[in-house]
């Protein structure tokens, strides 16, 4: 599999989604809001036309990576979770507009090296976070579902159930009739049903091995920044213009960035993008030169 070309493999576009956690604030208090929230998250990504690859909910935030059109998709996703989240909390705890102000971080995952740095990052929140030892153990995230490590027991389709039962074990009222997923008989969205696993292990060249080393080797807090921060602090394309313009003068003697050629383009892309609040489809509309190219030169 060609590292670059992960855009060109597939149809759609794969998006890094998590929302910005409340501090001091605990959502999801017991096994029942664990498994209400999971299955929000399969049928929100069902209503908005988005595929699950990855995710991992934590007391009071979640993390998860989708496959969609376009990030507005992911937008809609993230936020229909949020409305039918807030309203069961306010049904159950009295809990109100908890979630309305929160934010939301969404950033495009335009390489397989960056996916499978996602993908770590994610399986491992719990772990970073002291909750568990080990990813497998933490019971509230997609990991069992990659290279055949869950069977499938009991299940049976969201369809057979009634309007009154999915209200009751569901907690939701949306018209669930042409759902394709299927529900096991603790009351979860079975992962099977609804998570792309077959796209998380090709990633990994369909190689348990690899996915387990990069689980085990992933920095976290390097991570953290690359995934999380990073994305929500890039610059405007007027100040990033001014950026390059002087880096090219200097570099090129008073050339002016038009005046460059593809080559003299490509020599600065790496101190521009590594030393930059910037990204490389801000790189791309800037100097003009196509993302691939930038992704295979960032990459060497």
């Amino acid at each position: 599999m060609d590292e670059l070309n992960l855009i060109d493999l597939y149809d759609v576009n794969f998006y890094h989604v998590c929302t910005n956690g409340l501090e001091r604030v605990t959502l999801l208090k017991d096994d029942e809001d664990y498994r209400t929230a999971w299955n929000y998250l399969a049928f929100s990504a069902w209503r908005s036309g988005a595929e699950v690859l990855v995710f991992a909910l934590m007391s009071n935030h979640v993390h998860e990576i989708l496959a969609c059109k376009d990030a507005s998709h992911a937008d809609v996703t993230i936020k229909l979770y949020k409305k039918m989240l807030s309203l069961y909390l306010k049904n159950k705890y009295g809990m109100t507009k908890v979630l309305h102000n929160t934010s939301d971080c969404i950033s495009q995952i335009d390489t397989v090296q960056y996916m499978k740095n996602c993908i770590a990052y994610i399986l491992r929140n719990a772990m970073c976070a002291r909750i568990c030892a080990k990813p497998e153990e933490y019971r509230w995230s997609s990991y069992a579902c990659y290279f055949s490590r869950v069977r499938s027991g009991n299940s049976f389709p969201i369809s057979r159930l009634t309007f009154s039962q999915k209200r009751k074990i569901l907690r939701t009222g949306l018209d669930l009739r042409d759902c394709p997923f299927r529900i096991d008989t603790d009351g979860f969205v079975t992962l099977g049903s609804f998570i792309r696993s077959d796209i998380v292990e090709r990633i990994y060249r369909h190689s348990g091995k690899s996915f387990l080393y990069y689980l085990g080797s992933c920095n976290d807090a390097r991570m953290e920044y690359e995934l999380t921060c990073k994305p929500m602090m890039h610059v405007s394309d007027r100040d990033m213009y001014e950026t390059v313009t002087r880096y090219a003068a200097g570099r090129f003697r008073g050339k002016e960035l038009a005046e460059l050629t593809s080559a003299e383009k490509c020599s600065i892309l790496k101190p521009l993008f590594f030393n930059n609040k910037t990204s490389i489809p801000q790189l791309s509309r800037i100097t003009g030169l196509p993302r691939q190219l930038i992704r295979r030169i960032l990459s060497t």
